[in-house]
């Protein structure tokens, strides 16, 4: 049996609206994402299993990693065998942590694994943001390609081979809160003006490439200090519960930002120590969290979708 593992993401990375997302692994080795299982079988099986598998479709064929299987079947690998595969599903949908694109990747990883097609990157890439797109209403890589690869990443279509990988500061720590309630991406994107100024656009277009060139620089505190979404973020928090609250404690308790996740409801935080971690995880338990809800400290997940055992840590 393969199982690939696809840990959770931050798409719109602050600064980088549609363009910048990472990858997080939580500190206390929690598996942060979603699972994949494949092995050979008499004909094509698929099954959903996991604590968020009932927030999904009941029908195969309206199920997103179903659908993967069908058209890598078709489309890329036509003498593959017959399969069974079963999504794990841990990530709660409409969360703003990429619960679509883990789905998407995991599969598509472990079936490539398991045929062996001559897939570069870039293909199986743009094979992952093809089907995200069908969930979240837009084709984008910002959750898709931190996912696959790990890290930080720098993604769009302009970007060759659709993802260039930034460096971070590996003393940086990430609390990332669930409130418990979903936000449907489409509805976080009608908020969204069709349009903005030229003034906005300009500063959007120097505030990211001053950010990923400090980045590259190792000068992190100076990129940190750019971090601001005048982009999506004034018009997102209207919809999130608590997070204008959030935003207004969460410094005074360490926090260097505090920023949406995707398109929300999930919020993150940038610490520089795990104790300011720790308190902004005690407030955001006792003022953000609801009983569904759950928040993790993390660091960057470096290593992306992999092959892991059936042992691993849940």
């Amino acid at each position: 049996m393969i199982s690939m593992y696809a840990p959770a993401s931050i798409g719109n990375f602050c600064v980088g609206f549609d363009s910048l997302g990472a990858a997080l692994a939580p500190i206390d080795g929690t598996l942060l994402g979603d699972i994949v299982h494949v092995e050979a079988a008499d004909k094509d099986q698929f099954s959903c299993i996991g604590p968020y598998a009932d927030k999904l479709p009941s029908e195969a064929e309206e199920n997103l990693a179903y659908q993967c299987l069908v058209h890598f079947r078709e489309h890329v690998a036509l003498d593959m065998p017959p399969v069974s595969l079963v999504l794990e599903k841990r990530l709660p949908i409409g969360s703003g942590l990429g619960s679509s694109a883990c789905s998407v990747v995991a599969t598509f990883a472990a079936l490539n694994k398991f045929a062996h097609p001559a897939l570069s990157q870039e293909a199986l890439i743009e094979l992952m943001a093809d089907f995200e797109g069908k969930v979240s209403g837009a084709r984008h890589y910002d959750n898709i390609t931190p996912c696959y690869l790990g890290g930080l990443q720098l993604t769009a279509d302009l970007v060759p081979n659709k993802a260039m990988s930034l460096p971070v500061d590996e003393a940086w720590y990430y609390v990332a809160a669930y409130p418990g309630f979903a936000l449907n991406t489409a509805k976080a994107r009608a908020v969204m003006p069709d349009s903005i100024s030229s003034h906005d656009s300009v500063e959007f277009a120097q505030r990211l490439s001053s950010y990923c060139l400090l980045m590259q620089s190792a000068r992190f505190d100076e990129a940190l200090a750019l971090m601001q979404d005048r982009i999506a973020e004034p018009y997102r928090q209207g919809l999130i519960t608590g997070f204008s609250d959030a935003k207004s404690a969460l410094p005074e308790l360490g926090a260097e930002l505090v920023s949406i996740s995707g398109a929300g409801p999930t919020l993150f935080t940038i610490c520089k120590t795990l104790s300011a971690a720790e308190q902004c995880q005690a407030w955001l338990r006792q003022h953000y969290i609801n009983e569904h809800g759950f928040s993790h400290i993390c660091k960057l997940d470096n290593q992306g979708t992999r092959a892991i055992s059936l042992g691993a840590k849940s």
